[in-house]
């Protein structure tokens, strides 16, 4: 039966059963034609799918002419994430308009049903109209009807599914024009059930288009859309080593300027084409990059990147010097030694390729005037091997979060060293946020009983993070760590811990209370 054909059948069944005429419909008053031109685009942020969908309706059922030309131009526009939600928002709505309902199957057995009441229709909680809907936006070739065709392609009815699929397999055809948005809905949908079947027939169809037929979708707003397009075009070698070192340098998708780079690399044998792109901001692209020029002998370039800031692109800078016979320590070692703060690449470099001995050139810059040449100068001193508490404490002070977080990884490994009463003093209410969760850290890294006493100490904390964190420890304490605990506390901790649990008990349940006192072995005390 073909498409049209069914319409009847469809409608048939929809009328069948009960003649009791609905209860009346529950619709708003008519929004204005502005309004519905913002919001059925989804450029009006204030505006939710569901408000959207009822004003939608509204439209559609008494809506003048312009108002309806303006909300169907509109939604054929909209992006595919606002679509989808609509979608949902009107399934939900139509439970309100009961007699509208009724009356547009009755409409769906003749001849011409205006685009908007398909639109709508399309959206309906009820499979038969749904279905109904498709098989006459399979007539038409406006935006509109192609993203609800796409829609219920995923449809979770499989009639209503396959009628779709068939609409778009006869109807559709990649040079209307209309690519660029059934793209956009499924790449959109094709993580939902049955969402595979548009997004693999989408792709098939961009590997066999042209470059002209693809750039519609090179500029897509969508950034899986262009990432599909660069794909088929670098795989069919349509677009130029310019074209492609724009692409890897301008493309605001890190995907797409990685895939680019890798294909201007693949595509020329001069260098030059591609040492532009050594001033990437995306380490993927540097690299690529480099890994070209470096490749036929410009070491000049690798001397350049053995400061850069990722460390992919400083290793392969270091290869390229290794494979020429050179020591890219002695140049780390040059950059580090002079009296001006080297760049925290430098840095991180010499813990990279240095040894032990290197340590004195790497110290001055735990004072580095920026915070990031203080995170790799404590990182170098960890990977020498070289790493002294005493020098490193200081830094658990430091303004920058990112510095205490690895001054914290370097002393995990002496947590003998340090002073249970200067970490208890990191925890001052006084002291910044990352500080006092530094020495969070560290109270609760080594003895159980000591990361017990902590957490239960900071159970009821003002700070939402560091609370959450002591609840979520305590926890998995309990759950994963407890049982293999085979030491008890001291004495003294197991005062601390008896009066610790009471006062936390508003706090945790009865059953992570009894398991706290037996795990420390406390008696069971009876709530009065």
């Amino acid at each position: 039966m073909s498409l049209r054909k069914g319409v009847a059948a469809l409608a048939a069944k929809l009328l069948a059963g009960s003649a009791e005429v609905p209860e009346r419909d529950y619709l708003p008053e008519l929004p204005a034609v502005d309004w519905v031109r913002a919001a059925a685009g989804g450029l009006d942020r204030s505006v939710s799918p569901t408000q959207f969908a009822v004003g939608l309706m509204a439209v559609a059922r008494e809506g003048g002419p312009a108002a309806r030309a303006a909300a169907v131009d509109a939604l054929g526009s909209a992006e595919a994430r606002w679509w989808l939600a609509v979608d949902a928002a009107l399934r939900d709505q139509w439970w309100s308009a009961p007699r509208w309902s009724r009356l547009l199957a009755t409409d769906l057995t003749g001849g011409e049903v205006e685009l908007l009441h398909l639109v709508v229709a399309g959206c309906h909680h009820d499979g038969r109209i749904r279905e109904a809907a498709v098989a006459h936006l399979a007539d038409h070739r406006h935006p509109a009807a192609l993203a609800v065709l796409a829609l219920r392609t995923v449809d979770w009815v499989a009639q209503v599914r396959q009628r779709a699929r068939e609409a778009i397999e006869d109807s559709w055809s990649p040079s209307r024009g209309s690519m660029t948005q059934l793209a956009e809905m499924a790449f959109a949908l094709r993580g939902r059930n049955e969402g595979a079947w548009l997004a693999e027939r989408v792709e098939a169809a961009l590997r066999d288009l042209p470059l002209d037929g693809l750039e519609p979708l090179l500029t897509a707003r969508d950034r899986r859309t262009r990432r599909a397009a660069y794909r088929a075009a670098t795989t069919g070698g349509l677009l130029s080593v310019h074209r492609l070192t724009t692409a890897a340098m301008k493309d605001d998708d890190l995907p797409i300027r990685t895939m680019c780079a890798q294909a201007a690399v693949a595509a020329t044998s001069d260098p030059a084409q591609v040492r532009t792109l050594l001033a990437s901001r995306t380490a993927l692209v540097r690299a690529e990059a480099l890994q070209a020029v470096t490749a036929v002998g410009e070491l000049a370039a690798a001397e350049s990147a053995l400061s850069d800031r990722h460390p992919l692109v400083r290793a392969i800078a270091q290869a390229a010097l290794r494979r020429s016979g050179a020591d890219p320590a002695l140049s780390y070692r040059l950059l580090c030694g002079g009296s001006e703060p080297p760049v925290p690449g430098a840095v991180a470099g010499l813990g990279e390729t240095g040894d032990a001995a290197d340590a004195r050139l790497v110290r001055p810059w735990l004072a580095h005037p920026r915070s990031r040449g203080r995170v790799e100068a404590v990182r170098a001193l960890r990977r020498l091997g070289v790493t002294r508490s005493a020098e490193l404490l200081p830094l658990l002070r430091d303004e920058s979060g990112a510095v205490t977080r690895q001054v914290v990884v370097a002393l995990r490994h002496d947590l003998g060293a340090l002073a249970p009463g200067m970490l208890e003093g990191l925890l001052s209410l006084s002291n910044a946020p990352h500080v006092r969760f530094a020495g969070y850290r560290l109270l609760t890294a080594g003895n159980a009983w000591q990361r017990l006493i902590t957490n239960l100490r900071l159970i009821d904390d003002p700070d939402d993070r560091l609370r959450g964190n002591v609840r979520s420890d305590l926890t998995a304490w309990l759950n994963r760590q407890a049982a293999t605990t085979y030491h008890g506390p001291s004495r003294k901790q197991a005062a601390d811990l008896d009066e610790l649990i009471e006062h936390a008990r508003p706090v945790l349940d009865d059953d992570k209370v009894r398991l706290l006192r037996f795990h420390a072995g406390l008696p069971h005390q009876t709530v009065q």
